[in-house]
């Protein structure tokens, strides 16, 4: 077991770390949270610089690196803004894993490069206002075929960063088997500005500069050639970006927790009380050193979900592990960190308040951990279906 990265690796997390001290220090990702803006140059800097073509095979103008690249990537990113790398992740998870591995060549060869340069961003529309988890059961979106064409008709929510995205990957059913619901789901991938595609914005708590939107499709007419993977077998290819979702939000839950800790552990060292500074108190020490064990687990069963994944293991385990354990323990350090900063830490003028909102999020989403409970209990330990 090696625990340590190669000097590929290496040399990635020390580009990734120049490009976020030097285009996104916390004071600038505080200003765009204060504005509610994302950078607009931002992911066309991180083009520039090969990291959103990391994961990208060299034949497509990639690095050719798998998915423990992309969790370094998101990680460094996150340490100073979650909502970055959420933003980054939605790219490289939705979009170049699942054209990698279930695009067409004609979809892979016309997709990838751009990525990779920075022309082509995706956003994912799969959430129904009615559904939440239950994508089998809720998927109410649907596509009626015409000819060489489909027309999609439906609504969805939390369709995150569709205002920056070129593109969006709609879920939709297109038939519909009673005794086999995983059966008619089809994914589309199809232009934002597609005519019948209306979004709304909705106002969040955290990552505010990255939004989320209830978006509608009005009779939405695309061709076939925007299917990706096959008819009524979306499923397949939803389940396959999944596990690689429960992997980047884990590493974007360990970033954050990251951040959260160096900003109370600096906290400790330069407040002083009673004389001293306050990290020499027990108390607080040990605030501090039960955030850095969690999230030293956390990352350990992130990197183990990453590995499996580029070997082609069946990671659906781990990486809802990962996930599960990276929120919890981020969501921890944020509260730890309120608590070492005590009023400083919920003043707007520190970042920890930042933190604290923005990880919120992370626990329910894309995925509860109730509901990854039951697929671990389920899967993991064998006990029947809960839901």
């Amino acid at each position: 077991m090696n625990f340590q990265f190669n000097d590929e690796q290496r040399a990635l997390q020390d580009l990734v770390r120049r490009f976020v001290e030097n285009e996104m220090p916390k004071d600038r990702v505080a200003e765009w949270d204060k504005n509610e803006e994302f950078p607009p140059t931002l992911l066309d800097k991180m083009a520039e610089i090969g990291l959103m073509g990391a994961t990208v095979s060299e034949q497509y103008g990639g690095s050719g690196g798998g998915v423990m690249e992309e969790v370094i990537v998101i990680e460094e990113l996150a340490r100073h803004s979650s909502t970055v790398a959420l933003a980054y992740g939605l790219d490289v998870c939705f979009g170049a894993v699942t054209l990698e591995r279930h695009g067409t060549p004609e979809q892979r060869q016309e997709f990838l490069p751009k990525l990779a340069g920075g022309s082509c961003h995706f956003a994912l529309s799969m959430t129904e206002p009615d559904g939440g988890t239950d994508i089998l059961g809720a998927t109410k979106t649907v596509a009626r075929e015409d000819g060489d064409h489909y027309v999609i008709n439906g609504a969805k929510v939390y369709t995150t960063g569709i205002n920056i995205a070129s593109h969006v990957f709609v879920v939709v059913r297109t038939s519909k088997d009673p005794k086999k619901p995983s059966h008619g789901l089809t994914v589309f991938l199809i232009p934002k500005d597609t005519p019948g595609i209306h979004y709304s914005k909705i106002v969040k708590l955290g990552s505010r500069f990255l939004h989320s939107y209830e978006v509608s499709y009005q009779d939405v007419r695309v061709h076939k050639s925007t299917i990706i993977g096959a008819r009524d077998k979306g499923w397949h290819a939803v389940l396959d970006t999944l596990n690689n979702e429960r992997i980047f939000v884990a590493a974007v839950c360990n970033g954050l927790g990251r951040g959260a800790l160096e900003d109370a552990n600096q906290y400790a060292l330069d407040r002083t009380a009673f004389g001293r500074p306050i990290g020499q108190f027990q108390a607080v020490q040990h605030q501090l050193a039960d955030s850095l064990v969690e999230l030293d687990l956390a990352q350990l069963a992130t990197y183990r979900a990453a590995w499996m994944q580029d070997e082609g293991l069946d990671c659906s385990v781990p990486a809802a592990s990962a996930k599960y354990f990276a929120s919890e323990a981020a969501f921890r350090a944020t509260d730890r960190g309120m608590r070492v900063m005590a009023g400083a830490g919920f003043t707007m003028e520190y970042h920890m308040q930042r933190y604290y909102r923005d990880v919120r999020q992370l626990i329910f989403a894309p995925v509860t951990n109730e509901m990854t409970k039951n697929f671990i209990a389920q899967v993991g330990c064998g006990q029947p279906r809960s839901y």
